[in-house]
């Protein structure tokens, strides 16, 4: 394994009541600030945070009965036109898996979407779908969901430790060194 020491991060999210922000936070500190350069948030970024970067984290919580949160509905119209090929990014998204358990996240489903029909790769982060209660969900592929589903209205206990084993299988993928190990370069 070797210890990238160049890898560019980029963090975007829209948040309504914080909690996709302090989810932000949390990925952005676990994989450390050496590697995520930015942390932004979509509304006042727009299509720039998906320039310059190696890799970039998109979250996003679903609204209502499966939309996008508002500064993603209103932001993913001008990313039309974006070449995203070649840019790989990985997906969290928050929703609410008892009271819109036929629309669980579906807000990072229809991101994923979007994104993949720009051209973006979306190899990593697929994540389990146990020890979730849902029915249906836009963001399930193949029995998995394309990247971390959080749900901090009915499992918070549980957000901090899907968010590390997350960041940790995210490493992996990219061929990072572990969190607080280093390698020589």
């Amino acid at each position: 394994m070797v210890n990238r020491l160049s890898m560019d991060i980029g963090l975007v999210y829209g948040s309504s009541t914080g909690r996709t922000r302090l989810a932000a936070e949390r990925i952005r500190e676990e994989l450390g600030p050496e590697f995520v350069r930015s942390c932004s948030d979509i509304r006042c970024c727009g299509r720039r945070a998906f320039e310059a970067e190696d890799l970039l984290i998109v979250g996003a919580s679903t609204w209502s009965v499966g939309e996008l949160q508002t500064d993603w509905e209103r932001a993913v119209p001008h990313l039309d036109g974006l070449d995203l090929r070649g840019t790989r990014i990985a997906l969290f998204g928050l929703g609410d898996q008892h009271n819109y358990r036929d629309t669980f996240v579906d807000g990072m489903g229809l991101l994923h979407d979007k994104l993949a029909s720009l051209g973006a790769r979306l190899d990593l982060g697929a994540w389990s779908v146990d020890g979730y209660g849902f029915r249906e969900s836009l963001a399930v592929r193949d029995g998995r969901f394309v990247g971390l589903a959080l749900d901090d209205e009915n499992q918070p206990e549980l957000t901090a430790p899907r968010i590390r084993a997350w960041c940790s299988q995210l490493r992996a993928e990219l061929g990072l060194a572990p969190r607080g190990v280093v390698r020589a370069a």
